[in-house]
């Protein structure tokens, strides 16, 4: 996946690393990128009309076909596809599912971009992943030094890439959403949301060292992802915590 970033006062320095990676001013999200998957270009198309949307689909059945494409299992799962905006509707999705990407099958769950105009859907990989936990969702405050961490939460993450998907922001390589003031708040909403309804905060019980914190932050600066004040008094509040 890619970062995402809270964008902050200064719109110049561009780019986060990772799935939602960084520190700024207000918050970044740190996200370890996924390998590139397949059905992607298909789901990013499909985002691209004016009537598709984020859905999720909850598999009903599983049926193999014994055949393969490029050494791949052809397979139809039969779902049932519900989200905001669309009526809930059955359907068979005949497709190639990558033998890395069998175990997320398991989860009974799939991230789904649907066109609720014509119900035709594709099923997105990295969403899926995301939401099954396979990669880490955290979200690192620069201003405050602490980590919130929604990795495997599928109700925010669903959230969050229904907000990345109204604004045209794809999910993947390196996610900035600093130059998008709208979406980066409609970002710190879910986040703030599911924190006061009770979700966890990795600086709870977050259990790394303040060596691994300094050097996670000294990261931070060296990729140009926080300016120098920034680096300062997140430095200050981490010692401050001895």
């Amino acid at each position: 996946m890619g970062l995402f970033g809270d964008s902050g006062p200064n719109p110049r320095r561009s780019g986060l690393a990772g799935m939602f990676s960084g520190g700024l001013s207000d918050i970044a999200s740190s996200l370890t990128q996924a390998v590139q998957q397949s059905g992607g270009t298909a789901a990013q198309h499909l985002a691209m009309r004016p009537t598709s949307c984020v859905a999720m689909a909850e598999i009903m059945s599983m049926t193999q076909k014994g055949m393969q494409v490029n050494h791949q299992p052809m397979m139809v799962l039969g779902v049932r596809v519900q989200g905001d905006g669309i009526a809930a509707f059955d359907a068979e999705k005949r497709t190639v599912v990558p033998l890395f990407q069998q175990a997320l099958l398991h989860q009974r769950r799939l991230v789904v971009v649907v066109d609720a105009a014509t119900r035709e859907f594709e099923i997105d990989w990295q969403g899926t992943s995301l939401l099954a936990g396979s990669v880490p969702a955290r979200f690192t405050s620069a201003e405050d030094g602490r980590t919130y961490d929604i990795t495997g939460q599928a109700e925010p993450l669903l959230a969050i890439l229904q907000v990345l998907h109204r604004y045209r922001i794809p999910v993947s390589g390196s996610i900035d959403l600093r130059s998008n003031p709208q979406a980066r708040a409609e970002v710190m909403e879910v986040v703030r949301g599911y924190r006061a309804g009770g979700g966890r905060d990795a600086g709870d019980d977050d259990d790394r060292s303040v060596e691994e914190r300094l050097t996670e932050l000294e990261g931070l600066r060296q990729r140009g992802l926080i300016s120098d004040d920034e680096y300062s008094q997140t430095r200050h509040r981490i010692l401050g915590s001895l």
